[in-house]
């Protein structure tokens, strides 16, 4: 009712119709749905049209837009009556009397003047509800007069006419909750099914002879109960029911019943059938007869489907493929099954979420208590359903290029007319907006200017071309810009908060005249699609412009256009990196909160499916678990619950909301207990990456951080995606270090799609990079680090009472992982650790421990005290402590303190810090948590030595960098390299961004030796175009280099990286300035996509022996970057810029190749003997000590390590000190350095054999240990006896002697080669001494390769498996002979050293040759080169289980003598077959796997089969697998077996529930409970006292006991690890101080049962419990106990303490006891101890499989002796004993013979009856006695 006086004017008036036409727009008009009347009201009340007048939305629109303004006063009194009497009236279309509500808006802009008081009541009587909108000088009082209570919901007031707009979905919103609220009170339905509107659902009843018909009554009753529930009618909800047994009866269609009365007619005539359960044919035929058009399904109109499914027994066909078939046709399908039904079978049938849409009874009388629930979820199902049917309408706006020719405009015009005629266009359909552009924009019409179909096809017929004058510029980037600020917005008429699609068509004449490429990228990240068309630009511009794939060369149909805005769900391309990260368990963990609103809720839903989508989703690839939380949350899917892409993906479009509060914290605490468990699907304990996506909108109600750090600790990555209102902060702390890598943020719902596509980018890439670059770059570290000879650390770590217990055992762990990394000892790297609160605390100096073992010891030990936080005197304290290292170690070696601390200090830092730096101590700060930025900066002197984080658990990842910066140093030392920069400088780069760039090349720059003989860098820009900004050999010095980076200027344009990369090769070719012999590395920076091709020329640039780095940043394409690069390794995808800082040190480390062959000669004998004749002069001599002294630099020298001799010679040779004399480099330097030249002739062979007896063990020779012995000949000139060389040279190299002859000046070339053994390698000259002192650099390498470790597998079995596929072209196949040939003969071939074993597979496993056929390295070679391709398909998981025969005794293995066995796969594909349980078999046995993947693997699945990322190798193509042959064999050589967790090992954890109310200060655990005091310490030393059982491999049985106490919610109270026995534990777990009671509930089984996951490995778990009575309802108890023995628990045992409350029950909740063991038992009992020994030593039959000592075959003869041996009398300890002995003797004896041979007998007198077993286990005849 719209107010029309003349005080609103004709220019507001025109807002009414707007304001109306928008409310309209929103309803679901028509004369079943809402029906709409307006009056207008002045002086007096006119109707414009009756609730019957028009039948449709659009006639309604069309009225509106221009009914005519009344003009005169306001009577709005008598508008209200006139209302009542004329509108609201059956005559005029009002269905009051229907119980359809009904709803007045009276809307007015002044004070009424009459009275509005009474008549609003009487409308109110009738039970209508009133609005009242007041806008500018309407009377606030007479507003709320007129409204319905409460006001706050029903009136509005408005500034002004404008403003109407901004309140008008606020109102459709209210009206529709109005409207739904009203029905659902008339029609008393509930809440959800009253938003019900519409569906059609089909009952499909069991009617089978089963059943009965006393049962078949209560369905008729059930039946009729849920229709009651329902809202009936034509174009509400539709009924369907068939009956079916043997065969399916048509009880009646969709289309047959229209109203409630005649629809429970017909339920009460339901007759019963009787029959069989065919329940698979009826599916089918409700899918073919009930679910079609002819029989009232209304699928086409999008009414949601259902079916509901109620059976009580079998199916006697196939029910499987049906439901499938009928999931797949739309309808959801709900499962009620009665009785003895088939949970398994309901379970195929009904959709998934089984917990959701199944629904399992005892008897058909609980069907009517099932009814309520029932209609919940359908209804609740049918409304989420609708939504996700509803159709998806778009914004579509086009932005034509002026400039192009009259001909090609008329085309455009003629396509938009096309378009328009086509396309449902509207208000609340598509919306069409249109631009043209040419210098400027100019806009023809904005998304909300036009309303109907009508007005847009007459604007597009007024749409005229504007003329450009000749050489006018088009500037489409500006108009892209223009398009991203203004057509897309809410004013202009978006609706992409409302979550409809936003495209942008570009039609393009020429190439723009002005930059393209960062406006093409804003406007694309802000979630408009964007399609080009070319009419005469470039495609490569209109590829930057449009999202690919939408770029067309000309103007495209109407109906592929079409096609691109009507599809409602893109098709889903796997990114590169989706595609090779197919592997993980990732589970979102979504907010449902109230503050989201069920709209926003829809784009969530949107959001997900799309992410999902973009997942290789199945249950051996990506598993996905969704958890929803408001206050409470809720598992919807668990990792396990889908095993169909599809079926999630529908169920993620019902994914149901609730609304609430937000208590994130116990969602992230709920993920952690209830879905990342292995019972629900978690794959952890494989080794499958755990991730964890929580989706929020606002700030989080409990606390978010320590529930985020254990996700975190338990090695799950968590993202944080904030929306709207969300709190910065609380994303921070809940995301993986570092955050900016794993929290994204937007400001509304409807950016969540620009979203979409960068975090499913990050979240598979990082999944890649963290299974297999992060293990090989600590590889990479650890092998850098190892050459940091000499090193003093200090750690000084904050212990204050601000830190929790995890987090200080979290700095610990810090620590231990840091000093693994290094070589520890007192001449290498020596750690020390100091703590601090209140003031400093010396735990550990430098020289207390001397190897890294005895200090992680001396790390576990350190104890927390607390105290508060003073840094500054801690620093104070440090000084003389590094003094003190100079001291002990008697020279300055680089010295390093790390500082870890979580809070400001309360004293200075800067002074004390400062002092330490000028000292010369490198200081790295770490701040945690509360810790202050700028005093971390003070205390380290360096940003780049600065690290902040927001919890403990992100040290690890930091720790990384900070080894890598202390370790470069020495790992970058001499290694001379090239290293040119290729950086992307094109348009759509940013200048801070540009400026980034160029400091991260500032900062490696600034981390590598630079220097005319060490690495030379040279930087090259590219764009459309490449810019050289300096060569490899301009500058030789840091400071020009900065220089000349930093006068670099951006050049702009796009991003052909193809062409830069063939470019910038020839500047590795020695023309130009390259070094071909050194190490030339490239290293590729883009933010984009490159418009050419890449492949062919990176591979040409490698093949050149360049190594290439691709650091993608932004948009990169992943896939691009990896042909770049042709390693993951060296590949890195980054979402912005600031992520190059991060790059840094790994990047500058990397370029070192800390990987490399060859870097330190590790372990070797090396004697110098030097000629000291008369012709060297003494600074000839100091040259040679020089060269020596830098030889020795290069090695690592200690006892076990490189150890040096020295010999002079002139007339006589004399030993100046042997290898035993010196463990210390700095010893053997300072030797050197006092060395005298003795003078004389050259007599070199007498010296050549005086050398020889010093490599004996009794001078500290160590051949005996395969150590390399090296004989290192110093000479400048012919030797005086010339003729005596060559026997002395013969001698050395018989005894294995490798001599490097090297000569200076005078030397003798030919003698020098006799002494080398004519080995040219080992012969060096120089033509001066200068030379000499830089000649090491060449011969370390050499000499590295000398003195390679021989491998540590001497012996083994070594079996290769080679696919053989069709996919590997015949010259591949043959380079991968070559290849495993060249792997053979890596190793001694013998029967007694490495056996060699040979399968070739593809579909099929085809044997090649046994390890016992071939035992010579020729026979093996000559097989392999002779074998023949097969093809066919990829099945790697059947060529697995088949190569195990290989790993028998009787194919060769000597698996059983403990000789290593190891397996090599090479394989070019993916397995076509699953391979997880078949590597998981073979690595059982104790068989090393390793895998080399060729080309487009799947490098998680390798990573499955080698259960290690060090044995995964992979390489871009066949040509470079030799590049690869020398890292694969001393992988070999250097890998161990990964140990499995033991079966011979027994953990028992201890719990107590002592639920004692009000406990005096003090009272510990066992306080008022005498028995348990005297009892705990017996009981606890006879479980660790488990009889020496016999193990597989004959080890004794290790028991370790934990005990723990819990809280009532699950906390730790306290906690001690397992470990042996030890009397100390047990008193304190007694004396522990008790502050609050524990309880036995579902949170204490719980925490044991992480207790296990986390901390135990053992082949056997045991949980004891001690118990003063159940503390929760029994059932949940059991359902928590059986998930504890799902985990792998083998058995819980209860011993109720003295007063516990009914004993009995505690045994309910027990599994796993020993069998024959039925008694609960009590604390009480005399030999509780050894009671509850036996059970632990005795399980059931049912968990044969838990039995430590005895497995399979062994457990069988034990369950039969135990049956077979009866007691008629005699003592039940007797009989313990016997059976005791009974077990020890049958498990060695199993052991001693084994399983084929071990056939038992006895016979015993006395009181038994006795009988015989044979080997299978089963009873025989009696005969001779054991």
């Amino acid at each position: 009712m719209v107010d029309g006086s003349w005080s609103i004017g004709a220019e507001n008036f025109q807002q009414i119709r707007q304001f109306l036409s928008t409310l309209v727009s929103s309803f679901d008009v028509g004369p079943e749905q809402v029906r709409i009347g307006l009056v207008q009201y002045s002086t007096t009340p006119r109707s414009e049209f009756l609730l019957n007048t028009y039948r449709s939305k659009e006639d309604i629109l069309q009225y509106i837009s221009s009914f005519p303004y009344m003009g005169g006063g306001t009577q709005t009194g008598l508008g209200l009556d006139f209302m009542l009497k004329e509108h609201f009236v059956e005559k005029a279309g009002s269905r009051g009397g229907r119980s359809v509500p009904q709803i007045a808006v009276v809307i007015t802009d002044g004070k009424s003047q009459d009275n509005v008081e009474s008549q609003a009541q009487d409308l109110k009587r009738k039970g209508i509800v009133l609005y009242a909108i007041g806008i500018k000088d309407a009377d606030e009082d007479q507003l709320t007069e007129m409204a319905t209570q409460p006001h706050s919901q029903h009136v509005y007031s408005v500034s002004d006419f404008a403003a109407l707009q901004e309140i008008s979905q606020g109102i459709v919103q209210t009206l529709c909750t109005t409207v739904e609220e009203v029905k659902r009170q008339l029609l008393q339905l509930s809440q959800e099914c009253a938003k019900a509107t519409v569906a059609d659902i089909v009952f499909l009843v069991d009617g089978s002879s089963s059943i009965g018909i006393g049962n078949f009554q209560e369905i008729r009753q059930f039946l009729r109960s849920v229709v009651n529930g329902l809202d009936i009618g034509p174009d509400k909800v539709r009924i369907g029911l068939a009956q079916y047994s043997d065969d399916t009866t048509t009880e009646f269609l969709l289309k047959d019943h229209m109203d409630k009365t005649s629809l429970l007619a017909a339920v009460d005539a339901l007759s019963y059938q009787t029959g069989g359960t065919e329940t698979g044919e009826a599916i089918t035929y409700l899918q073919e007869n009930y679910f079609t058009e002819e029989a009232g399904s209304r699928a086409s109109q999008r009414v949601p489907q259902i079916a509901v499914v109620i059976t009580d027994g079998d199916s006697t066909d196939d029910v499987m493929a049906p439901a499938k078939s009928l999931r797949q046709h739309g309808v959801i399908v709900f499962g009620i099954g009665v009785g003895e039904a088939n949970r398994k079978e309901l379970e195929s049938i009904a959709n998934r979420p089984p917990d959701r849409f199944l629904s399992s009874i005892a008897n058909y009388q609980a069907l009517k208590m099932m009814k309520d629930r029932l209609l919940h979820t359908v209804c609740i199902s049918v409304e989420d359903q609708r939504q996700a049917l509803e159709e998806r309408f778009a914004d579509i706006f086009f932005l034509v290029d002026s400039g192009m020719s009259p001909a090609d405009f008329q085309q455009v015009r003629a396509l938009l007319t096309r378009l328009v005629n086509q396309l449902n266009i509207g208000a609340s359909a598509y919306r069409l907006g249109l631009a043209q552009y040419g210098p400027d924009i100019r806009v023809e019409f904005l998304l909300n200017a036009i309303q109907t179909k009508e007005e847009t096809q007459t604007a597009v017929k007024r749409f005229r071309q504007r003329r450009l004058q000749p050489g006018e510029p088009r500037k489409l980037g500006s108009a892209l810009e223009f398009a991203s600020t203004n057509f897309f917005t809410s004013e202009a008429g978006s609706r992409a908060a409302q979550g409809y699609r936003q495209f942008l068509v570009v039609i393009s004449g020429k190439d723009s005249d002005d930059p393209v490429y960062k406006e093409s990228r804003l406007i694309k990240s802000s979630g408009v699609t964007v399609v080009g068309m070319s009419l005469g630009a470039s495609m490569q511009e209109m590829r930057v412009v449009a999202t690919a794939p939408h770029t067309y060369q000309s103007i495209t149909t109407v109906p592929a256009l079409r096609a691109i805005f009507e599809r409602e769900e893109l098709e889903t391309i796997l990114t590169g990196d989706c595609k090779a990260a197919k592997l993980a368990d990732i589970v979102f963990i979504v907010d449902e909160s109230g503050s989201i609103g069920t709209p926003n809720f829809q784009l969530v839903r949107t959001f997900l499916h799309s992410v999902v989508n973009g997942l290789e989703v199945s249950p051996s690839r990506v598993r996905v678990g969704i958890v929803t939380y408001n206050e409470k949350s809720t598992a919807q899917v668990y990792l396990n619950t889908f095993n169909d892409k599809k079926e999630l993906l529908k169920f993620i479009k019902i994914l149901p909301y609730r609304g609430g509060g937000t208590n994130t914290g116990k969602a992230l605490e709920f993920a952690l207990k209830e879905v990342f468990i292995a019972q629900r699907g978690s794959r952890r304990a494989k080794g499958v990456q755990q991730v964890a996506v929580v989706i929020t909108d606002g700030e989080s109600q409990d606390n978010v951080s320590t529930a985020a750090a254990n996700l975190r600790r338990d090695g799950i990555t968590v993202y944080a995606v904030g929306v709207k209102d969300a709190n910065d902060a609380q994303l921070v702390e809940m995301a993986s270090h570092p955050p900016h890598k794993h929290k994204f943020i937007v400001d509304s719902f409807a950016k969540l799609k620009s979203l979409e596509q960068s975090l499913q980018k990050m979240l598979c890439h990082n999944i890649l990079r963290k299974a297999v670059s992060l293990s090989t770059r600590r590889t990479g570290i650890k092998e850098g680090c190892v050459q940091t000879d000499e090193a003093d650390i200090f750690f000084l770590i904050d212990h204050s009472g601000s830190i929790y217990p995890k987090d200080f055992k979290d700095m610990k762990m810090f620590i231990t992982e840091f000093l693994h990394t290094f070589r520890i000892g007192p001449q290498h790297v020596r750690m020390g650790v100091v703590k601090y609160a209140d003031s400093p605390d010396l735990e550990f100096d430098l020289t207390e421990y001397t190897d890294a073992k005895t200090l992680e010891k001396a790390v576990e030990g350190i104890r927390q005290i607390g105290g508060g936080t003073e840094t500054g005197r801690a620093l104070e304290f440090m000084g003389p402590h590094f003094d003190r290292a100079m001291v002990t170690r008697g020279h300055k070696v680089p010295e390093y303190l790390v500082v870890i601390t979580d809070g400001k200090s309360s004293d200075q830092v800067k002074v004390p810090a400062e002092k330490l730096r000028a000292q010369g101590v490198i200081v790295y700060a770490i701040g945690v948590k509360n810790a202050d930025a700028v005093e971390l900066g003070e205390i380290s002197g360096d940003p780049k030595r600065t690290f902040f984080v927001n919890n403990f658990d992100a040290l690890r990842p930091i720790k990384d960098d900070i080894i890598t910066d202390i370790c470069s140093q020495d790992a970058c030392k001499d290694t001379p390299g090239d290293l040119l920069f290729l950086i992307d400088s094109s348009g759509s780069i940013f200048p801070q961004d540009y400026q980034k760039m160029k400091d991260f090349m500032k900062s490696v720059v600034g981390k590598s030796l630079i220097g005319q003989n060490q690495v030379h860098v040279g930087v090259m820009q590219f764009s459309t175009v490449q810019q050289l900004a300096f060569p490899l050999n301009l500058y030789y010095s840091k400071e020009d280099m900065s220089k000349a980076i930093d006068d670099m200027q951006q050049v702009g344009g796009g991003t052909l990286t193809g062409g830069a990369i063939t470019d910038v090769s020839q500047y590795f070719d020695a023309s130009k300035g390259g070094r071909p012999g050194t190490r030339q590395r490239l290293v590729v920076i883009t933010d984009g996509e490159a418009q050419d091709q890449v492949k062919g020329p990176a591979e040409a640039l490698r093949a050149k022996g360049v190594l290439v780095y691709a650091i993608g940043v932004v948009d990169a394409n992943t896939t691009q970057l990896l042909e770049i690069s042709g390693s993951p390794d060296r590949t890195y995808a980054e979402r912005n810029f600031d992520a190059l800082k991060d790059l840094e040190s790994q990047v500058a480390m990397e370029l070192c190749d800390p990987e490399r062959e060859c870097k330190k000669t590790e372990r070797a004998d090396i004697i110098f003997l030097v000629d000291g004749s008369t012709s060297i002069t003494l600074s000839k001599f100091r040259s040679m000590q020089k060269f020596m002294g830098s030889m020795v630099n290069q090695t690592t020298v200690g006892k076990d390590l490189t150890r040096f001799g020295v010999i002079l010679y002139s007339n006589e040779p004399k030993s100046v000190f042997a290898l035993k004399t010196y463990n210390s480099k700095r010893e053997v330097l300072k030797a050197i350095s006092a060395l005298k030249s003795p003078y004389g002739d050259t007599y070199t062979g007498r010296a050549l054999a005086y050398s020889l007896e010093f490599f004996s063990d009794a001078h500290g020779g160590r051949a005996a240990l395969q150590v390399p012995q090296i004989l290192v000949v110093i000479t400048d000139g012919d030797a005086t006896d010339r003729n005596s060389l060559l026997p002395p040279s013969v001698a050395l190299q018989d005894k294995g002697i490798s001599v490097f002859s090297i000569g200076v000046e005078g030397a003798n070339r030919t003698q020098l080669e006799i002494m080398s053994g004519h080995d040219t390698s080992r012969v060096f000259y120089v033509d001066n001494f200068d030379a000499l002192e830089t000649l090491y650099t060449n011969i370390s390498h050499v000499l590295c390769n000398s003195t390679k470790p021989v491998c540590e597998k001497q012996q083994a079995d070594l079996v290769f498996l080679i696919d053989q596929s069709g996919s590997i072209g015949p010259s591949d196949y043959d380079t991968m002979k070559q290849f495993t040939t060249g792997l053979v003969n890596s190793f001694k071939v013998s029967e007694t050293l490495v056996r060699v074993g040979l399968a070739q597979f593809s579909s099929t496993f085809q044997k090649e040759f046994y390890l016992n056929e071939f035992y010579s390295e020729p026979v093996v070679t000559k097989h392999i080169v002779d074998m023949e391709q097969l093809g066919g398909g990829t099945n790697i998981g059947l060529a697995l289980d088949s190569i195990r025969e290989y790993f028998e005794a009787s194919r060769g293995s000597r698996r059983s003598e403990g000789i290593s066995q190891n397996l090599v796969l090479i394989t070019d594909g993916e397995s076509q077959d699953d391979v997880e349980e078949a590597a998981d078999r073979l690595r059982a046995l104790g068989i090393e796997v390793f895998a080399i993947g060729i080309g487009h693997v799947h490098d998680l699945e390798l990573l499955q089969i080698t259960g290690k990322a060090e044995r995964l190798f992979t390489v871009h193509n066949f040509g470079s697998l030799e590049k690869i042959k020398q890292k694969v064999v001393d992988t070999i050589c250097k890998s161990k077996p990964i140990k499995e967790a033991s079966a011979c090992s027994i953990d028992v954890a201890v719990g107590f529930d002592i639920s004692r109310e009000n406990r005096a200060p003090g009272e510990t655990l066992v306080s008022g409970h005498a028995k348990l005091e005297a009892f705990l310490p017996e009981v606890a030393r006879y479980v660790s006292s488990v009889p020496g059982l016999c193990c597989v491999g004959l080890e004794p049985v290790k028991t370790n006991i934990a005990y723990k106490v819990v809280a009532r919610d699950g906390r730790s109270l306290y906690d001690f690890n397992f470990e042996p026995h030890s009397k100390d534990v047990v008193n304190k777990v007694m004396t522990s101080n008790m502050a609050e009671p524990t309880y036995f509930n579902a949170d204490l089984l719980k925490a044991f049962r992480k207790t296990f996951s986390t901390q135990s490995r053992a082949g056997v778990k045991v949980l004891v419990i001690f118990s003063d009575g159940l503390d929760e309802d029994v059932m949940a108890l059991e359902q928590e106990a059986e998930l504890l023995r799902q985990s792998g628990v083998s058995a819980l045992l209860t011993v109720a303490l003295e007063g516990a409350r009914d004993p009995a029950q505690l045994q309910m909740v027990e599994f796993g006891r020993g069998f024959g063991y039925k008694l609960p038992l009590s604390i009480g009992m005399g030999s509780v101890g050894s009671s509850l020994l036996q059970q632990i030593v005795s399980p059931a039959p049912r968990e044969a499989q838990r039995l430590p000592a005895v497995a399979g075959r062994r457990q069988q003869q034990l369950s039969h002796i135990w049956n077979m041996i009866s007691i008629h009398n005699g003592p039940l300890v007797l009989f313990e004993a016997i059976w005791m002995s009974l077990f020890v003797v049958v498990s060695c004896l199993f052991v001693v013979v084994g399983p084929d041979s071990l056939s038992t007998y006895f016979r015993v007198k006395g009181p038994f009856r006795v009988r015989a077993l044979d080997p299978e286990g089963a009873p025989s005849n009696p005969s001779s006695g054991l």
